[in-house]
């Protein structure tokens, strides 16, 4: 799957720039980085964590299968390698062991987390830490984002469970930080076993686990609870969705993203319910949705399809696309928000 056809260009995105830029400069206050220095991004995208650094002198290394794709983007002094993660593939690059490895929004994507998390370990220097972001399981429960639900996602995590991960590739948790991006994530930072003069952020931590505990996450219960909400919602956003276009309303949706899929297949959406797909990436241009076979096209033919409502896909990043379409609200228009709950806007 992982190969040139794929990627994600987190650079296209100002709300996902702004949210990894701040997130590297909370990094780089975390870790007394020096010039020689080693920082490693797994799934290093389109090199934008990478570039967000801003003490001169270290080395910067991505490691990403599809690092082909985007290698244009990457400067001349950070080190691409074109390849799935290992610590054998990391040393070959020459690197030191890195004094701060990044990987977001991948971790739920692994056969073997446990064997990854044991080559972090491995690539991991003796005072470094590893900072790793992913989508949060009980927010995914209490949002009825049954989007996250997706080919590549392979895991879905708790912090107890992440703990368990982290304790048997001989890691420790140090601190984790709950956010909303992509509809609820939690940033989790590790650094080995043996590590005495890290700060723990025990207090966190031990509130958090015992939130997960009340939940119940160990038995069936959240997970019925949440399936009979996700088939509720279903019928009620394919309820407004074609009342809509039986009232003669024109819908299209908005970002052709990868969890959109998942809603427009679920719900069974086609052509006839959404006639197209507005997208800002030209790479999805001329295409259609896998499944539904909605074209794609570009912002500038949406508008000139005068849409009445745009259902958005991409609804994470709700504050930062309303703040862009003022002028479309502004010329009545309106904006579908399918989760956590069904909202017009």
């Amino acid at each position: 799957m992982y190969g040139d056809n794929y990627g994600y260009r987190s650079g296209l995105n100002q709300s996902m720039v702004d949210h990894l830029t701040s997130k590297v400069a909370y990094l780089e206050r975390l870790v007394d980085l020096k010039p020689g220095d080693t920082v490693l991004d797994i799934g290093s995208n389109d090199c934008t964590t990478l570039k967000a650094y801003s003490i001169s002198g270290i080395h910067r290394v991505g490691i990403d299968p599809t690092g082909r794709k985007f290698a244009q983007y990457y400067p001349d002094d950070v080190k691409l390698v074109p390849d799935f993660f290992s610590a054998a593939a990391y040393a070959q690059t020459g690197a030191a062991s890195a004094r701060l490895i990044t990987s977001i929004a991948m971790f739920y994507d692994l056969d073997d987390p446990i064997a990854f998390a044991r080559q972090i370990e491995q690539s991991l220097a003796s005072d470094g830490l590893w900072h790793f972001e992913q989508s949060y399981m009980p927010s995914m429960l209490r949002l009825n984002s049954y989007d996250t639900i997706c080919h590549e996602h392979l895991e879905y995590y708790s912090l107890g469970v992440v703990k368990l991960i982290l304790e048997a590739a001989d890691l420790k948790l140090v601190d984790v930080i709950m956010n909303n991006v992509n509809g609820g994530s939690f940033a989790v930072t590790a650094a080995k076993k043996s590590n005495t003069a890290v700060r723990v952020n025990d207090a966190v931590i031990n509130w958090l686990l015992e939130q997960e505990d009340r939940m119940g996450l160990n038995t069936p219960k959240p997970y019925r609870d949440f399936e009979e909400r996700v088939f509720r919602h279903r019928d009620d956003l394919t309820r407004l969705i074609r009342s809509l276009r039986a009232d003669g309303k024109n819908v299209l949706g908005y970002g052709a993203s990868t969890k959109g899929n998942v809603a427009l297949q679920f719900c069974g959406f086609t052509q006839e319910d959404i006639p197209a797909i507005a997208e800002v990436n030209p790479e999805k241009f001329g295409r259609v949705t896998p499944g539904s076979h909605i074209p794609i096209i570009s912002e500038a033919e949406a508008r000139a399809m005068d849409p009445d409502y745009f259902l958005v896909l991409p609804w994470h990043f709700k504050d930062s696309i309303l703040r862009r379409e003022k002028q479309y609200m502004n010329d009545g228009g309106k904006f579908i928000f399918p989760f956590p709950e069904i909202e017009i806007i």
